[in-house]
């Protein structure tokens, strides 16, 4: 939690800008333009700063750095080394380009364009493949012209523009980031935006159990809030990080996200698509998956673009066969490309393998989960490597809805892969739905699984209001409830009222029903048993009967009649 102060350069800046954009109507231009203004400002000044520090002892300027040969060559290395990319001559850097031409007719797309054009990378980078997916974003999804033919707008965004120019990147009290996340991170651009007390809670549960270095997928990459509260948990990187996303304009914000919270993009894996088509990555197997799973709605298996998912499946063992090509026997990358022959093997092999039987271990009564909704969660387990596991957010009815039966049964009394189940109370105050965590693991020797209900647990404790992160988050997870919640994880406790071990035989005599509350006795109050109940009926059915009749009487006696 980050501390403000009236000090804050940065929160003051934050704060101006928030209420310029209350004065526009947030289009789809205007999302790409922030997302794209604030990697600018982030590259520039990095980069800017770092070669400053560089010739501070020569005595010249960054100017005279660039028209020398030999600096300016230093300056290309050291940035692809340590930065990943390179700006390549001083005016190109963003507080030039504001100072230089903010007056000028047509600044935004000019902006644009020298950031675009004077950028460069190591050929092949993931840095390329990013920043080229954001620059394509912004030319095919949005016009940046239309914004100078409407003078208030422009004045408006310009004005948004010189107000990032003016933060500071390395500000510690309300950084940068801070101010990308609140700007960036509460508009509607961002709907699908991952809720911050989830993530701390899939976090926590990772890390008690597996310890850097690790390889990470996120099948829902969502805006990448989800990877940097696991790269916040730990001074380590964790290892390599994998994801899919399919808004371009979230994946943008999530591309930039990572970039300003020091994560390597060499180190990240995105790709844009959508992980209900395919939960595959290549081939590629993970010691942990983690993620928000979106709502189910119109997707299942029957929705899914049959011919598209025929297309990632042939992609992905291509991959595959590259990859072991490459491995055992230093084939080189560059022959898949250019190699006609080799070319032609690979799609022989490819139309080869009967991509529609990738499920044929569904038979007798578990061939209908072919057809399942949830198929991906057994994918996505199946991407696991051996000693791996899956922390997951679902909705409710995953546990007891009728059609998931089967699903369950294959997923506890066939395969013995439910681990943990943890029921989340809903809070439409805070913004917050009931939902459920639960813990998958490969390979598991005990039977028993565990249930911790935290519906009665106050999960979330009001902050002091000069204590934010953004402009709406005055509410903290409870530090004392999470280490309670891992402790009991962790060592497998049984708590009253809290926790509970049931083994699977018992989930089957459920109907595996898996709802927290079948497990996990929270009841407030005093038993009432059936048979005093039943006394007590009889006897006031007695006295009711009994009063009627003196209230008859007493009628007939005044000649009362209704």
């Amino acid at each position: 939690m980050i501390e403000k102060s009236k000090y804050s350069n940065n929160y003051g800046i934050y704060r101006n800008i928030k209420s310029k954009l209350r004065q526009s109507k947030m289009s789809r231009d205007l999302s790409y333009l922030l997302v794209f203004t604030f990697l600018y400002k982030y590259c520039s000044d990095s980069l800017k700063d770092h070669f400053l520090l560089s010739i501070e002892d020569k005595g010249i300027t960054l100017k005279e750095a660039f028209d020398n040969s030999r600096i300016e060559m230093e300056f290309e290395e050291d940035a692809f080394h340590m930065f990943g990319y390179y700006i390549n001559k001083p005016t190109a850097f963003f507080d030039e380009v504001v100072e230089d031409t903010f007056q000028d007719n047509w600044f935004i797309p000019r902006m644009y364009t020298t950031f675009r054009d004077n950028i460069s990378f190591v050929k092949g980078s993931n840095y390329e493949k990013y920043f080229d997916f954001i620059f394509n974003c912004i030319e095919s999804q949005c016009k940046l012209e239309r914004i100078e033919y409407d003078p208030k707008i422009n004045f408006i965004i310009k004005d948004i523009i010189y107000s990032i120019s003016k933060l500071n990147i390395y500000e510690q009290e309300f950084t940068y980031e801070d101010v990308f996340d609140g700007i960036c991170g509460l508009r509607p651009i961002l709907a699908d935006k991952d809720p911050d007390y989830m993530n701390s809670l899939l976090a926590e549960i990772v890390f008690s159990t597996k310890s850097p270095p690790m390889d990470v997928y996120t099948p829902f990459l969502n805006d990448a809030s989800l990877l940097v509260e696991l790269s916040s948990k730990t001074n380590l990187r964790y290892g390599k990080s994998f994801a899919k996303g399919y808004d371009p304009i979230t994946f943008c914000c999530a591309i930039v996200k990572l970039f300003i919270h020091y994560f390597d993009l060499d180190d990240v894996f995105l790709e844009f698509e959508n992980a209900f088509d395919s939960t595959d990555f290549y081939g590629n197997s993970f010691d942990v998956i983690v993620s928000n799973l979106p709502s189910i709605g119109g997707w299942s298996s029957k929705s899914i673009n049959t011919n598209r998912n025929q297309e990632i499946l042939k992609r992905n063992r291509r991959r595959q066969l590259q990859n072991m090509l490459s491995e055992q026997f230093n084939v080189n990358e560059k022959f898949f490309a250019e190699d006609n022959k080799l070319n032609s093997a690979l799609e022989s092999i490819i139309d080869e393998i009967d991509l529609n039987n990738v499920n044929d271990n569904f038979t007798g009564e578990y061939e209908s989960l072919k057809e399942n909704e949830y198929l991906f969660l057994i994918n996505l387990i199946d991407s696991l490597n051996d000693d791996g596991f899956m922390v997951v957010s679902i909705a409710q009815s995953f546990l007891f809805k009728n059609s998931l039966e089967t699903l369950r049964k294959y997923l506890t009394y066939e395969n013995n892969y439910l681990d943990c189940v943890i029921s989340i109370p809903g809070d439409s105050r805070r913004y917050m739905r009931p939902e459920i965590i639960c813990v998958f693991k490969k390979n598991r020797s005990s039977d028993e699984v565990l249930f911790i209900d935290l519906t009665k647990e106050d999960i979330i404790k009001k902050v002091p209001l000069s204590r934010i992160r953004s402009a709406r988050k005055y509410n903290s997870l409870d530090g004392e409830m999470i280490n309670k919640l891992v402790d009991t994880y962790t060592k497998r406790q049984i708590i009253e009222k809290y926790s509970n071990i049931a083994s699977i035989s018992e989930i089957e005599a459920n109907g595996f029903n898996l709802s927290v509350s079948r497990y996990v006795d929270t009841f407030e109050g005093e038993f009432i048993q059936l048979n005093d109940l039943a006394n007590e009926k009889e006897e006031i059915t007695s006295k009711i009967k009994e009063l009627n009749e003196k209230i008859d009487e007493m009628m007939e006696d005044l000649d009362i009649k209704f």
